[in-house]
C-alpha cells in the first residue's frame, strides 16, 4: 500500500512539473496574435485646390492674370495641351482667286457677320480660297453666331470637331475645404466665371503630368 501511495504522489508531481515547463499551445497562440495587431492611425485631413476654368486665348489669360493680381492673388499658371471642341462656320463655296473671296467676304460683313479669307491647298497642291465665318471653342458663342448667320438667309457650312490646342488654368495653393469654399465665392464675386474645387489627389492626377507646364510668372 505504501508503495502504491508513493507512486501516485510521484505521478502527480511529475505531471505538474511537465505542465509548468510546457504550457498549453493555445496560450502561446493568443499571446502572439495580440502582438500582431497594428496601430491604426487616423487619416490625414483632405486638402483642396481651386482651379479656374480653361482658357484658350492668350489675351484672355493676360486679362485674367491682371485681374487676379489687382485683387491680391498670386496664383500659379498651368499650360498644357487639351482636347477642345471646335465649331467652324464657312461660306460653302470655294474660290480660285483671292479677289473673288474678298468680294464674298465683303458681302457677309455687310450683313453683320465677321468674315476672313482663308487659303487652302488642294490635293493637287494648288491654292484655293474660302471665306471663314468664325471659329469658336465655346459653344455659347458658336450658337450665337449661328443664329446671326441664319438670319441672313444665306447658305453656310458648319463643322464640329475635336482638336488639341494649348490651354491655360490658374490654380491656387492647397487648403482646407472651408477656406477653399470661401476662396471660390470670392473669385465668383470679382467676376471669375465658374472656378472649380477639386481634391488634392484629383488635382495631382490631372495637372502634374509631363504635358503640363507650371509657372508663377
Amino acid at each position: 500500500m505504501k508503495n502504491i501511495l508513493v507512486l501516485m504522489i510521484l505521478g502527480v508531481t511529475s505531471g505538474l512539473t511537465w505542465q509548468a515547463w510546457n504550457p498549453p499551445e493555445i496560450q502561446t497562440q493568443l499571446r502572439q496574435n495580440r502582438l500582431l495587431i497594428p496601430d491604426i492611425q487616423a487619416p490625414e485631413e483632405t486638402l483642396w485646390r481651386v482651379v479656374t476654368r480653361r482658357m484658350v486665348w492668350k489675351q484672355a489669360v493676360a486679362d485674367m492674370k491682371n485681374r487676379l493680381l489687382k485683387e491680391g492673388f498670386e496664383p500659379e499658371q498651368i499650360q498644357r495641351r487639351e482636347p477642345v471642341e471646335l465649331h467652324a462656320f464657312d461660306d460653302p463655296r470655294t474660290f480660285k482667286t483671292q479677289a473673288e473671296a474678298r468680294k464674298v467676304k465683303a458681302m457677309w460683313e455687310e450683313k453683320g457677320i465677321e468674315a476672313d479669307v482663308l487659303k487652302h491647298q488642294t490635293d493637287n497642291n494648288k491654292s484655293v480660297f474660302k471665306v471663314g465665318l468664325g471659329r469658336f471653342y465655346i459653344s455659347e458663342y458658336a450658337e450665337r453666331t449661328q443664329d446671326q448667320i441664319k438670319k441672313t438667309k444665306q447658305a453656310y457650312s458648319y463643322e464640329r470637331r475635336t482638336i488639341r490646342i494649348p490651354s491655360y488654368h490658374f490654380v491656387f495653393p492647397a487648403m482646407h475645404q472651408d477656406k477653399a469654399e470661401s476662396l471660390w465665392k470670392r473669385l465668383q464675386n470679382i467676376g471669375v466665371t465658374d472656378p472649380v474645387i477639386v481634391q488634392q489627389r484629383e488635382f495631382d492626377k490631372l495637372y502634374t503630368s509631363k504635358s503640363a507646364n507650371r509657372s508663377n510668372k
